[in-house]
């Protein structure tokens, strides 16, 4: 039997770095959000070995791979020794903060359960997704989430709704790793994270969507993370102004970037500005937002 799923991408309506934990990580508070634009994920059951499959030159075929990481973790942990061949059809820019490898480890921890028969606790699953990355767990929600901690301890809120993205990225390919080292001195101090609370902007946001206002998010867009990264890359800060200016409601970049996401009214809104920018040669792609029950759906009718 060989399965088929989607591996959809997210965006971070906001994105708050708090200081840095003892254990050397940031603590977070963002608002996550699964959008349509996807990956497609084949698996074909093999005797023992695990075998990765893509053309884009910017994912790793080898253990290195996440989806590679999800399936030797999930044989690991229930003793299962069946083998897999993952064909991952690539839509989702790389290193681009759209979660795209995160969302294949998912997306192949959910199939695999499927082509060998298992049915794991919902614990053990986001205990595997955190040790593969960050963003993994998130993946097992869609829709909006709340993700604090690391961004791994995930709650989910009531679903924001844009029926009109869209997604730019200029190909300039970001380090997380980077942008977090090069952060400012005032969002690395160290911090007592077991008493800290939700900071204002993301205690605001939340309850903005439990007040039937999930639209209000759009007007508090924030992300700490563009600090260093629209420092080293100005080129960005020219795609969220030729945004600002050709409409968007609302303009942010993506987790640890470098795509930018912009918010329209309209189709039509939508269309002029994809023209636009898809004219100076950078990959632009329409999206609209994945609600949780969508989400779902999506991933429990995979194809055979």
């Amino acid at each position: 039997m060989t399965l088929t799923l989607p591996s959809f991408a997210k965006i971070n309506w906001t994105l708050e770095i708090l200081g840095k934990r003892a254990d050397g990580y940031h603590e977070l508070r963002t608002l996550l959000q699964t959008i349509s634009l996807a990956d497609e994920l084949i698996f074909t059951p093999t005797e023992k070995k695990i075998e990765i499959i893509c053309e884009h030159p910017g994912v790793p075929c080898d253990k290195t791979n996440l989806s590679y990481r999800a399936t030797k973790l999930l044989s690991d942990f229930t003793g299962v020794e069946h083998g897999v061949r993952i064909t991952i059809k690539k839509r989702i820019p790389v290193a681009a903060g759209l979660g795209g490898g995160s969302s294949n480890a998912a997306a192949t921890l959910i199939a695999l359960q499927k082509l060998w028969g298992l049915e794991l606790a919902p614990r053990d699953m986001f205990t595997l997704g955190s040790k593969i990355g960050a963003d993994v767990p998130f993946f097992f929600i869609g829709g909006t989430a709340l993700g604090i901690g690391r961004g791994d301890e995930v709650y989910p809120l009531d679903d924001c709704s844009a029926e009109f993205l869209l997604l730019v990225n200029a190909g300039i390919p970001v380090a997380t790793r980077e942008v977090y080292a090069n952060l400012p001195p005032e969002l690395t101090n160290p911090v007592a994270t077991a008493k800290m609370p939700l900071s204002l902007e993301t205690a605001y946001a939340n309850s903005a969507v439990r007040r039937g206002r999930p639209e209000s998010i759009w007007t508090r867009l924030h992300n700490d993370l563009e600090i260093p990264v629209l420092a080293h890359h100005p080129l960005l800060v020219e795609i969220k102004q030729r945004l600002t200016k050709i409409g968007a409601r609302g303009v942010l970049m993506s987790g640890s970037g470098s795509t930018i996401f912009a918010i329209f009214d309209s189709e039509e809104a939508r269309s002029g500005a994809l023209s636009d920018l898809s004219g100076a040669g950078w990959w632009c792609a329409p999206a609209r937002t994945l609600s949780r029950k969508r989400y779902r759906q999506a991933l429990s009718t995979s194809s055979a």
